[in-house]
């Protein structure tokens, strides 16, 4: 297991631990979530070593890795998914004109397909095989299993996403500096993440979906995601709420709190935690936030 002393973020050792969370997908292994008391940054502590969280990926509750649409929750899924990708393409479009694009964890390569059908230059990394493979057969899509940066040139990409991918990487500083290596000046990264300061994971505590130890390593906030970005030289431009997720997060919580999903309140929670997010500081269940890489670094 892999224990740190010290807060990834301000490198502060106060440490308290927040509560244990079920990896309810694979192992029913109890982990940690702890959180540092001077910057509230959130991250699982201690977590399996690098090498061995592959095999915590491996569960058909692990959706975004497949097209499996048998049954009412991957339907939605699925459903919401096709609409949630002409989304983050129109944000895409706006943000950055210019056409090297780069997905990283682009799963079964429908995203980043919609960008090579609009004309985007288009790369992407997946490390799971299953879903790498759907992309390449499906979409005749560029697509590599390697996810260390280097493999990259300087300045190839003029944007890069990452749709619920920086909470697994395990390197963080070293990929946040890799992603301003490779990226053009003011290019763009989209990034989504959870946000641990909404409502709905206030309701639910430990049996709040958007934990999903131990592949998710870290914990973000709209605070510490930008403290984060804004040591490696990149501004916050554009910050956006992810509606769905806060209706997806909640069904998922439910099941993990009741033993079964239910529909009704899932939805509601989901509904609330929402307005709750439109009507205060606290955010959305999921938040997509759009850096830009200042010239000189």
């Amino acid at each position: 297991m892999i224990l740190l002393d010290n807060c990834p973020i301000c490198q502060d050792g106060n440490l308290q631990k927040k509560f244990d969370c079920i990896d309810h997908s694979t192992s029913k292994e109890k982990f940690t979530i702890v959180s540092c008391e001077t910057c509230e940054f959130n991250f699982t502590n201690p977590r399996p070593e690098n090498n061995l969280l592959e095999k915590y990926y491996k569960s058909d509750a692990y959706i975004s890795h497949t097209n499996n649409t048998e049954g009412l929750f991957n339907w939605m899924y699925h459903t919401v998914r096709k609409y949630a990708i002409k989304t983050k393409l129109n944000l895409l479009k706006k943000v950055s004109v210019r056409k090297n694009h780069l997905d990283i964890g682009c799963g079964t390569g429908e995203f980043l397909n919609a960008c090579k059908i609009s004309g985007y230059n288009t790369k992407g990394i997946e490390p799971s095989e299953l879903a790498r493979k759907q992309a390449i057969n499906n979409f005749n899509l560029s697509v590599n299993e390697k996810t260390e940066l280097d493999q990259f040139k300087n300045n190839e990409f003029d944007s890069i996403s990452m749709w619920h991918v920086l909470e697994h990487v395990p390197s963080l500083h070293k990929t946040i500096k890799g992603l301003n290596r490779i990226l053009s000046d003011n290019g763009k990264i989209l990034i989504a993440v959870p946000n641990n300061k909404s409502w709905d994971a206030g309701y639910y505590k430990e049996y709040w979906a958007g934990w999903d130890v131990p592949i998710h390593l870290w914990h973000f906030s709209q605070i510490n995601i930008e403290k984060l970005f804004n040591k490696y030289n990149f501004n916050l431009v554009v910050k956006k709420p992810m509606l769905f997720d806060s209706f997806y997060v909640s069904l998922l919580s439910e099941e993990f709190k009741s033993g079964r999903k239910k529909y009704i309140k899932g939805f509601t929670i989901g509904l609330i935690s929402n307005i709750i997010g439109m009507l205060t500081n606290r955010g959305h269940s999921s938040t997509i936030y759009v850096f830009e890489k200042n010239k000189a670094f």
